[in-house]
């Protein structure tokens, strides 16, 4: 492979890795407060959670045509869709653990909290925050997997006779699968891989063990 390649898969992999993490943050925005709104509320669970599940079930790739024809106008190309194509297939991960992690909360800890005159930010911060994050770990690993995956078919598509790519990774791999450059392929994908998993070991491996040691509730 020439230098330019190795230059152009490094580049790729910074591109999407900040993907991954605009996604991810965009992700927790939402599902932490929604989630904790389902999970701490029984008789609102009872009407959103179906709501949630039947959204949830529906294949994120059958939803990217319909919402690439908005996204590219939009953007002008796929660099900032591409992240938002990749909230659809890992939301879902974040949102369901934050709702169990909420609903696990035992409610002698919400009473005590209220009864001492805690202020809602106060609780949020002693309590609920405390109590979410092993579930927002769990939740993190999966969805950040999900979305690293999801950039192969985020970044480069085609459809409607155009071919639309972002830089990234995913774009890479892609591109090296339909022009049939093997050694290309192999070498983005392996380059994927050894991110992904030496994140893992580096980030998400202490946040977890962190969540068990000091945030676990028994």
């Amino acid at each position: 492979m020439a230098p330019t390649s190795w230059r152009d898969i490094v580049i790729g992999i910074a591109a999407t890795f900040l993907r991954v993490m605009a996604a991810m943050a965009v992700a927790l925005a939402w599902t932490l407060p929604v989630g904790v709104l389902i999970g701490t509320n029984a008789r609102l669970a009872r009407v959103l959670q179906p709501v949630v599940q039947i959204a949830a079930s529906i294949p994120a790739t059958a939803l990217f045509p319909v919402f690439l024809m908005v996204l590219v106008d939009v953007t002008h190309g796929l660099n900032v869709a591409a992240v938002l194509l990749m909230l659809l297939g890992t939301q879902w991960y974040l949102l369901f653990n934050i709702i169990a992690g909420a609903s696990s909360i035992p409610r002698d800890l919400k009473d005590t909290a209220a009864l001492i005159g805690l202020s809602r930010a106060q609780q949020w911060r002693t309590l609920i925050l405390p109590a979410l994050f092993p579930y927002i770990v769990t939740g993190a690993i999966t969805a950040s997997g999900g979305a690293w995956n999801a950039s192969i078919v985020s970044e480069y598509v085609s459809f409607g006779g155009r071919t639309l790519s972002a830089t990234g990774i995913g774009a890479t791999i892609a591109r090296a699968t339909a022009e049939g450059d093997f050694p290309l392929l192999f070498a983005g994908t392996l380059s994927m891989i050894v991110t992904v998993v030496g994140f893992n070991r580096l980030v998400w491996r202490r946040l977890y063990r962190l969540a068990e040691e000091r945030f676990r509730m028994e």
